[in-house]
């Protein structure tokens, strides 16, 4: 495992498909995981781009934090956790965006923020593979065409969710 994970610091899934074109110096970091060398995000990026394939940034952050006996451990459960939050999102690649060594009442702990990043040809982001194919090609945009009602008028889905949190609702 490589011992010194730090801001910029970016995985990449073993197997992860990419275009001929592009050439990834790796390193192994843990199992199924590489971390990439000499390479940071806007330059795979804008290799990707060339190639015409898309990299994928995903806005939520992935907030974990790892304790252990040292720094290492600390960062490699941390880590461990991120990945883990990554596959789950079908992500085959991450960034670690803030890192910091912590304690709390003599207890170490490492705080890390991460975002998943996906590599794949297509400009659209792929669906799960476990998903039947009708249901990966089928567009959602339907379900704001179907009209609601509401006491006294009669609403689109979308007008109904934007009335709703203009009452002061909001989204999870």
């Amino acid at each position: 495992m490589r011992d010194n994970i730090c801001v910029g610091t970016m995985l990449i899934e073993d197997g992860t498909h990419t275009p001929e074109s592009l050439v990834l110096d790796t390193e192994g970091y843990s199992a199924g995981w590489s971390s990439l060398i000499k390479s940071t995000s806007a330059q795979l990026g804008k290799e990707l781009e060339s190639a015409g394939w898309t990299f994928f940034y995903m806005a939520g952050e992935i907030r974990t934090s790892g304790f252990g006996f040292n720094g290492q451990s600390r960062t490699d459960r941390a880590m461990a956790c991120v990945i883990d939050a990554v596959k789950r999102q079908n992500c085959n690649c991450l960034e670690i965006t803030q890192m910091r060594q912590r304690s709390f009442l003599g207890f170490s702990y490492t705080c890390l923020v991460a975002h998943a990043r996906h590599i794949q040809r297509s400009r659209s982001f792929q669906y799960p593979s476990h998903l039947p194919a009708s249901a990966r090609s089928r567009s959602h945009a339907w379900l704001y065409d179907q009209a609601t009602t509401v006491p006294g008028k009669s609403l689109l889905a979308g007008e109904a969710v934007q009335a709703w949190e203009n009452e002061g609702g909001s989204r999870c």
